[in-house]
């Protein structure tokens, strides 16, 4: 009898008037898109109740999904990560939020205000027959999103297939008017794309500082609860490497609270185990994204300040050099650099992009074609490479 009456409470608030100041005011985005499922983020203006309500295209029978764990449903609450399961491969889905305002949250008395249900939303499952893509790759954009939309346009997003912010998006992670995550960046990705195809952050050394920082992982949320990781597109394989600080974490600044030391020997196990693994070994391509280059230029490394930068390189890069890498992307310098194989100890080419540029990587035909285009519209650099 509850559960009947907690449904009809629910249905009978679902068509309320634009007037109500309850609504979805970031969001949704899609992250970690998978053959078999996707994460769908949103944030509510007040706290709330919510579920996913899915259908495959062209069917009127849906699904519910919620945020669950240890069997309570994720209420009262206005940030949701709701992970959808069990989908099938390559095929078009549709979804849409279902979010009813909780005023009151007591031990036996649960007081609704308003509800509302948004528009459906498409998305498509990865195809594991998909042959090549067109990536977006872009960093240091540093809360510049008139930057990213303008970057964005020139690389033409709506003919891209897969979205990497290459870290350094923000300044900082702070709880500040002036900048969050939302306004950064993740609000123009939603005006742009990310309701239906899913942008993927590899985090930078400026988003592992300030008060927000450890919140990191809610905003991105993985299902092993990792930062670093990796995804088969098709043929494509996408490394995502999470470099740290670039300082030694005895740093003064750093007040004793990172230890990334141990934390780079934890991500290079998995590395080792992933060149080694059935999935990775199958991919065509194999593209790798981290925030530092794996190139560090002589001056700074005769400054001896940035240990941590030193670090990633050399726990990184022999194992790389062995790992047959079509080619790595950074950014971090604030510069536009093309290394060419076997030029800074390297086997693979590296790029180096970011702060007022953009690139886009067409994978097809056992090619790459890297195009970088600059803040004013300009295409830089331009050049396709054969993989090996």
């Amino acid at each position: 009898m509850k559960r009947f009456l907690f449904l009809c409470m629910w249905g009978l608030g679902m068509n309320v008037s634009g007037q109500s100041s309850f609504q979805i005011d970031h969001g949704p985005y899609l992250q970690e898109m998978r053959q078999d499922g996707v994460t769908v983020v949103f944030h509510t203006s007040k706290s709330s109740f919510s579920k996913l309500e899915v259908r495959k295209r062209g069917s009127s029978a849906s699904q519910s999904y919620y945020e669950t764990a240890h069997g309570l449903r994720n209420a009262d609450a206005q940030f949701f990560k709701i992970r959808t399961e069990d989908l099938k491969a390559g095929t078009e889905y549709e979804y849409r939020i279902c979010t009813k305002e909780v005023k009151s949250f007591q031990p036996y008395k649960v007081v609704f205000g308003d509800s509302l249900t948004s528009k459906w939303y498409s998305f498509k499952t990865i195809d594991p027959h998909q042959k090549g893509a067109s990536i977006f790759i872009t960093s240091d954009i540093h809360n510049r999103p008139e930057l990213l939309e303008k970057l964005l346009r020139y690389c033409d997003y709506q003919t891209c297939t897969s979205f990497f912010y290459a870290g350094d998006m923000m300044n900082y992670m702070e709880k500040s008017s002036n900048e969050n995550p939302f306004s950064a960046f993740i609000d123009t990705s939603v005006k742009l794309f990310a309701s239906s195809v899913p942008f993927e952050v590899v985090r930078g050394n400026h988003e592992t500082r300030g008060n927000l920082a450890r919140t990191f992982p809610s905003y991105f949320p993985k299902s092993d609860g990792k930062v670093y990781g990796s995804y088969l597109l098709g043929d494509v394989m996408v490394v995502m490497l999470d470099c740290g600080e670039d300082k030694a974490d005895s740093h003064p600044v750093y007040a004793g609270f990172t230890d990334y030391s141990a934390y780079r020997v934890e991500q290079r196990k998995w590395l080792e185990a992933l060149v080694k693994s059935k999935e990775y070994k199958k991919a065509r391509y194999h593209i790798v994204i981290c925030h530092f280059p794996l190139a560090i230029p002589e001056e700074e490394v005769k400054k001896n300040v940035f240990w941590g930068w030193k670090e990633v390189r050399d726990t990184f890069l022999p194992l790389l050099n062995k790992a047959d890498v079509d080619l790595l992307v950074s950014g971090h310098t604030h510069r536009f650099f093309y290394h060419a194989p076997n030029t800074v100890e390297n086997s693979f080419p590296m790029l180096e992009q970011g702060y007022d540029s953009a690139v886009r990587l067409d994978l097809s035909d056992g090619k790459i074609s890297m195009k970088v285009v600059n803040k004013d519209g300009k295409e830089i650099y331009d050049k396709t490479l054969k993989i090996k």
